[in-house]
Parts: C-alpha cells; sequence; structure tokens
C-alpha cells in the first residue's frame, strides 16, 4: 500500500499525546515518585514551617515537583502549544513524504531522508479518531487519517495489528 502525506503541528501534538498515553505504564513509575517525593518535600517544609527560610524552600519546591508530577501524568493539560512549538522548529512544516506500508514494514522516504523499519522494530503503536502512530528506535511515525481512504486504514490496522 502506497500514499502520501504531510504532518502537521496538531498531528504531531496529537501522536505525542498517543505516545504518552499509550506508554503510561512504562512512565507512570517516575510520575508516582514526582508524587511522593513532592508530598515529602511539602510535609516536611509545612512542620518545619518556623524554622526560617529552608522549610519555606522546601515546600516551594514540593510544590513544584508535584506539579511536575501531574504535568507528567497528563501531558494533554499542557504539553499541546510545547509539541506544537516543537514541530515548528524541526522544520518539517508542509513538506510532503510518500509511504510504502507492506508486511514487512513501513518504508518512508521525505524530501532528505529515507526511513526503513521492519514491524519487529516498531515498539509502539497507536490510533485515535485523527491519526495512526508508529513508533520505532527515536522516531515517531505519524499518518493522518485525512489521507488515507478506508480501505486503506483498514489495511493499515490488519498489517500492524491494531484492532
Amino acid at each position: 500500500m502506497e500514499f502520501e502525506y504531510e504532518i502537521s503541528a496538531e498531528d504531531y501534538a496529537d501522536a505525542l499525546i498517543l505516545y504518552y498515553r499509550l506508554n503510561r505504564r512504562r512512565l507512570s513509575t517516575s510520575t508516582g515518585s514526582l508524587f511522593i517525593f513532592g508530598g515529602f518535600l511539602l510535609t516536611v517544609g509545612l512542620i518545619e514551617r518556623e524554622k526560617g527560610l529552608s522549610p519555606l524552600l522546601l515546600v516551594a519546591l514540593g510544590a513544584f515537583t508535584i506539579w511536575l508530577g501531574i504535568v507528567s501524568a497528563f501531558p494533554r493539560l499542557s504539553s499541546r502549544k510545547k509539541f506544537r512549538r516543537h514541530f515548528r522548529e524541526l522544520g518539517i512544516e508542509g513538506k510532503k513524504s510518500h509511504a510504502n506500508v507492506n508486511e514487512e514494514g513501513l518504508n518512508i522516504t521525505g524530501d532528505d531522508e529515507t526511513w526503513s523499519r521492519p514491524w519487529a522494530d516498531i515498539s509502539s503503536r497507536g490510533e485515535d479518531k485523527q491519526l495512526f502512530m508508529f513508533y520505532s528506535r527515536g522516531t515517531l511515525f505519524i499518518f493522518a487519517k485525512r489521507y488515507l481512504t478506508s480501505e486503506q486504514q483498514q489495511e493499515l490496522r490488519s498489517l500492524t495489528g491494531l484492532s
């Protein structure tokens, strides 16, 4: 199956949010640690509040650490704008790519680069209402559904094991 596509800033942000949502279990250990550590700092700072300026710093650091945990646990809350800005910095806006997807894997040809990945190398895959997302060795492959026919979408699902 072959098709041409391009990635928008909104597609990029949606794909990263989908990636974080699908891989939350891997990321949740560090997120939980941030909540616990932040709560500990906040508690110590509040208990020792009468002992000068250092408890105030502990409270501030604890609140900041808890905020980092919230942002990590819910990337949709704060990251969409950051992801769109990062997309613009990548310099791929408006660039078309050609995809060849078959039983062996993905073959993507862009203006400047070519990627080829067998399905076994795809460590994370997902689908939402707007796009398909595949992650392999530090590269995020994003296919917006607006570039695919219904038949192509179904074929992509069957090739990738998405239900």
